[in-house]
């Protein structure tokens, strides 16, 4: 996890690099959709209501977590965010460059997100998200890890928590809750793409909702 000392865009809470190890788990294809928190929740809480192959936005940590509790009692799961360390081992789909593709993102062919700044030339800036699987997947076979939506996952946030891992650590989780952050990965259609990186960590208070917020879910290998 993490970033080397030298990538472009880096931040202090993207170090020291380290090795972790986890489990086998289950990660969605792509975001949780307008029409999947439709059927599930019997509303559209979406700022950009588009479609229903739309990422849902405009959604807080904690009413994802009434999302997954009322999944679940429908006899689906049981399911459940990522944590901060699977949502980034997914992301790199085996890669060990900035993004999955490689040093570079192209906004046109690649990933949504604003197509202007440093180190990454000029393209589209759509304004708004894109249907999910409207860009190539990754390696693995995973869609928009990189831009449309910022994801929750289930980490609080701690800008030193990286320091304190010891190498190897089995299933990393942060639960000092003290920041009162819980992390964001992935940037969004409306960051740059130095905010899209694999190893870059963001953060919002967990009641926030946004029309560059959504999730996708995981579940735990096994039955």
């Amino acid at each position: 996890m993490g970033s080397p000392a030298g990538e472009i865009g880096r931040d202090p809470d993207e170090g020291p690099r380290h090795e972790v190890c986890l489990d086998g788990f289950w990660l969605g294809r792509h975001e949780v959709t307008q029409g999947e928190w439709l059927r599930v929740m019997g509303s559209n809480p979406a700022h950009f209501a588009l479609s229903e192959h739309h990422p849902v936005e405009r959604v807080s940590w904690e009413e994802t977590q009434a999302f997954i509790r009322k999944l679940d009692g429908s006899g689906d799961g049981p399911f459940r965010l990522p944590s901060e360390a699977e949502w980034e081992y997914a992301a790199r789909a085996g890669s060990q460059s900035p993004y999955a593709f490689g040093a570079t993102l192209d906004p046109v062919k690649q990933a949504n997100f604003k197509g202007s700044g440093p180190r990454q030339g000029e393209g589209a800036y759509r304004q708004s998200t894109t249907p999910v699987g409207h860009f190539p997947a990754n390696g693995w076979g995973l869609f928009d890890m990189h831009g449309n939506v910022s994801e929750w996952v289930r980490d609080w946030y701690g800008p030193g928590v990286y320091r304190e891992v010891e190498p190897g650590r089995k299933n990393p989780l942060c639960l000092d809750d003290s920041s009162g952050l819980r992390v964001l990965r992935g940037g969004s259609w409306y960051d740059e793409a130095l905010y899209l990186r694999a190893a870059d960590r963001g953060w919002s208070t967990p009641e926030n909702r946004h029309a560059t917020i959504g999730f996708r879910l995981a579940r735990s290998e096994g039955p």
